[in-house]
């Protein structure tokens, strides 16, 4: 089992590379036509990834993050994973499929890290 020391660069960019593309995903989603209590969950989703994407962003090391904070960034780990999951496609080239397989590895390894 490793501990949050284990903890990065690398892994920090991809926690906030995960919360960019959650982020972006929540930004798509609010597009779409919704009930005024999904707007409200899904806008507070956006708010709490934002908080924890700018805190790394601005201070890039794990410790800067409260533990209700690591919940926050696992649960954008988690949702970039699913949404790699729905959009990994058959047209994807080799190099492609390799980028998409590594970034799902480094996320879920981080999630199981920040799990432990």
């Amino acid at each position: 089992m490793k501990s949050l020391a284990s903890i990065n660069a690398k892994d920090i960019e991809t926690i906030k590379m995960a919360l960019n593309d959650a982020i972006s995903d929540i930004n798509m989603e609010l597009k779409n036509s919704l009930s005024e209590s999904k707007i409200k969950e899904v806008m507070d989703y956006k708010t709490r990834y934002t908080r924890v994407y700018d805190k790394l962003r601005n201070n890039p090391s794990i410790y800067a993050l409260a533990e209700y904070e690591l919940d926050i960034a696992a649960g954008g780990l988690n949702d970039a994973i699913e949404l790699l999951e729905e959009h990994s496609g058959d047209d994807l080239d080799d190099h492609e499929k390799s980028d998409i397989l590594s970034y799902k590895s480094d996320c879920q390894r981080v999630i199981d890290i920040l799990a432990g």
